[in-house]
């Protein structure tokens, strides 16, 4: 008798590990995940001009919205409200911008040359505590000028580039603008458009995970706002009191670098210290230098184990790890712009992850038989197996 024609892949299937043929099947669903993430970011970049003022504007409509429902609550009609609150909160900001920067611009032109003259003392104290080679370091700056210099053609055609870019931003941002008065306006209709066009089995998982990703977004945007500006205005209360100049450019940057966590803190902070390096007298440089860093790590250190826990604990926390891998990855991509957004879609992201995650949980523990023993047999039971099948009187029995 011959053995059966599936015998010898039952056997090569059972001498595969039990964690061999895992990998296996969990390798080639990450492949084709990671392919499809992969060229949804191509297609993404490559229609920057479309997806960036998408993302913009939803970003911004977390701050809008809720003033627009407000006034709509106050009978106000939906098209007034949403012009009121978008173009007036806009002319607001452009309102503050104008007050602020001819101060801003006066103080900020102080900038350059004191953290020149902060790497100038720098240096001269390596070189005269650490015998750092001065001319050396110089030496290296003059040729990258020179290189910088012979390829001045390059550099031209990089400026028309930048000009470029410069309109296609300012395109961009004219229609985040128009798309942020369009989400504030008619939010619920598109939204209820969008649901009407679902599957009726998967309308109510697509209705949470929008409003899981819309509360992780409006969560995220609304207390990193709230954390950069406690931590500008502490860290310029800090610098008044130990009397560095240009608190007010200072306090900017720390505000603006507050919205790309870790690398933001640290170079603001970095430039803080730089400046009173620079400006503080020569026999107390150092000891003010420290003083501003005790306060810049401080006030950072607060508002990591403090305010952000007390905050943003209804946004999705991600691990430095994480922050710094899709801060890298946003810059690599888009640059700046990449950056400042890498972090609310990572948060979006992995809120909607997480939903799908806890849906499918419950689903599974739904599908799962009852974890009770099975019942017992009538013999087991002490019955006669017979009589115990015969109907008792009064008691109707089961037709098959």
């Amino acid at each position: 008798m011959s053995p059966p024609p599936d015998l010898g892949r039952r056997t090569g299937a059972a001498n595969v590990p039990p964690w061999l043929q895992s990998a296996g099947a969990w390798s080639w669903r990450l492949l084709l995940l990671l392919t499809a993430s992969a060229l949804i970011l191509v297609v993404m970049v490559r229609l920057y001009l479309v997806t960036l003022p998408v993302i913009l504007a939803l970003i911004m409509a977390t701050l809008f919205v809720g003033p627009a429902r407000f006034l709509e609550r106050l009978r106000v009609p939906r098209l007034l409200s949403a012009f009121l609150v978008v173009f007036g909160g806009l002319g607001a900001v452009v309102a503050v911008l104008v007050v602020v920067t001819p101060q801003f611009v006066d103080e900020a032109r102080r900038l350059g040359p004191t953290i020149t003259q902060a790497i100038e003392r720098l240096f001269g104290f390596l070189e005269e505590n650490f015998g750092w080679d001065r001319e050396e370091v110089m030496g290296m700056i003059d040729e990258g000028v020179e290189t910088l210099l012979e390829q001045s053609g390059q550099i031209a055609a990089q400026v028309v580039s930048g000009a470029a870019l410069v309109v296609q931003g300012i395109t961009a941002l004219v229609l985040a603008v128009i798309l942020l008065f369009f989400f504030v306006k008619d939010g619920k209709q598109i939204v209820d458009w969008m649901i009407a066009r679902t599957p009726d089995q998967h309308e109510e998982t697509v209705r949470a995970v929008g409003r899981r990703a819309w509360t992780a977004l409006s969560g995220f945007v609304r207390g990193t706002a709230a954390v950069a500006l406690i931590d500008a205005i502490g860290i310029g209360i800090g610098l008044t009191i130990v009397g560095v100049p240009l608190v007010l450019p200072i306090a900017v940057l720390v505000f603006f670098g507050g919205f790309i966590p870790v690398i933001g803190a640290f170079l603001t902070g970095l430039i803080a210290v730089l400046v009173a390096l620079a400006t503080a007298e020569p026999d107390a440089a150092f000891q003010t230098a420290l003083i501003v860093l005790a306060i810049v790590v401080g006030v950072q250190q607060f508002e990591s184990n403090v305010l952000q826990p007390v905050i943003m604990r209804r946004a999705v926390s991600l691990h430095p790890v994480v922050v710094l891998g899709v801060i890298t990855a946003g810059a690599a991509l888009v640059g700046i712009v990449g950056a400042f957004l890498a972090v609310p879609i990572a948060a979006v992201a992995a809120a909607v992850g997480n939903e799908l995650r806890l849906r499918h949980e419950e689903r599974l523990a739904e599908e799962e038989p009852p974890s009770g023993p099975p019942p017992l047999a009538p013999e087991d039971r002490g019955e006669d197996p017979v009589t115990s099948t015969i109907p008792q009187q009064g008691v109707p029995t089961q037709e098959i």
